[in-house]
């Protein structure tokens, strides 16, 4: 059986994302430059993210912090996929939004990505190319302008490498509220509720075709949920048999939280040889976002 070596990492770049939208051109630049120098430490082989953004300009020209990624000439492989939308959602109570109108965007847009180095397989024959597909998870009845009514979607991949493993990365929802004082009453439990019939809706679209075949499966993203929460603890590990990668140094990988919400799973142990994982946690990390990234090596059959 082929065995692959490869190095999985998940980034949450909103911070960057923000500070790309709102603050001045030379804070940009350093930026894109501190964005730049991380990527390049972590030389990961495929790069999840989840709240990148960009937007379309008056000359249809798009822009996007993520540029600086392709810039690098490091990864051939690129999708992204919209979760949310000035064209699908528009909210005056988003300022973002309110700002591409008064700066004439034709669009601007935020969700998850992927970039790689290992070409992108079809799902149902990866020996042929193929394009991740953009599968939604959650969709509110209107979009409020507020995290409580954000969409939430999974991407998912194919790696045209044997032993062709799927790939995921996906964004679960948090509530306003949810944490930080002061905390709404009974608001932890509705995004609980939230995020377990998320990640059931995620393991319905992978059961018969992935979970049943004992097929590779990488999933990263920010799961907004702590280890020890019902829907990562019971439902993806001890239901379902995902191993969840711990960093050998284990922290918090979101501020005001003191455990980690970013992970990074593969199913099904059989096939995992060995990995080894851990928090990017340096000052860099620091400057490109509010969330830390993860990153895994991992060795499978």
């Amino acid at each position: 059986m082929t065995t692959l070596a490869l190095r999985v990492a998940t980034f949450n770049i909103s911070g960057g994302e923000k500070t790309f939208e709102e603050f001045s051109h030379a804070t940009q630049r350093s930026h894109h430059k501190t964005l730049e120098i991380l990527i390049k430490r972590m030389d990961a082989d495929v790069l999840c993210f989840q709240e990148a953004s960009q937007y379309i300009d008056i000359d249809g020209i798009a822009h996007s912090l993520m540029d600086e990624i392709r810039l690098t000439r490091e990864y051939e492989h690129f999708f992204f996929g919209t979760t949310l939308s000035m064209e699908t959602h528009m909210q005056v109570k988003k300022d973002i939004m309110v700002k591409g109108i008064f700066n004439d965007w034709w669009n601007w847009s935020k969700g998850n990505a992927i970039y790689s180095r290992v070409p992108f397989g079809l799902l149902s024959d990866p020996a042929r190319s193929g394009v991740p597909r953009n599968i939604p998870l959650y969709r509110p009845i209107s979009y409020e302008g507020n995290r409580d009514s954000d969409p939430r979607c999974a991407l998912l991949t194919r790696l045209k490498v044997p032993p062709y493993p799927f790939l995921s990365t996906l964004h679960l929802t948090t509530l306003v509220g949810e944490r930080q004082p002061p905390v709404i009453p009974r608001k932890n439990e509705q995004a609980y509720l939230l995020r377990y019939q998320q990640m059931c809706r995620f393991l319905d679209l992978v059961r018969k075709n992935v979970l049943e075949k004992d097929e590779p499966l990488i999933l990263t993203g920010d799961f907004n949920a702590t280890s020890d929460e019902f829907c990562i603890a019971y439902l993806l590990e001890t239901e379902n048999g995902f191993v969840r990668l711990i960093p050998e140094n284990e922290g918090p990988t979101h501020t005001g939280i003191e455990k980690p919400v970013d992970h990074i799973f593969f199913y099904p142990r059989s096939r995992l040889v060995e990995y080894n994982c851990w928090i990017e946690a340096g000052d860099l990390s620091k400057r490109a976002s509010d969330h830390l990234p993860v990153v895994a090596d991992l060795k499978i059959k």
